[in-house]
């Protein structure tokens, strides 16, 4: 699980400026706006035909690897 730290300091005790504080909340904002887009695919799956569920499978493993890479990036500034 990812530990942000929006509070101000790292896990090593530096001090987190606006502008890290900002990028932090965009690529948030990105996650939640990802997340809105495929939960809409993921709660109609099961109405699907056998090839479009394949379509949609591949969609949303694709959105969660974005996902997870915007989280990483996020991280990454605190770390």
């Amino acid at each position: 699980m990812l530990d942000l730290d929006l509070e101000g300091t790292s896990r090593r005790g530096v001090i987190m400026d606006d502008e890290t504080r900002e990028l932090i909340a965009h690529l948030c904002t990105r996650v939640g706006m990802f997340m809105e887009d495929l939960s809409a695919e993921a709660l109609t799956i099961g109405n699907a035909d056998p090839e479009s569920i394949r379509g949609a499978l591949d969609d949303l493993e694709r959105g969660a690897k974005q996902i997870m890479a915007l989280l990483v990036a996020a991280n990454a500034l605190i770390s």
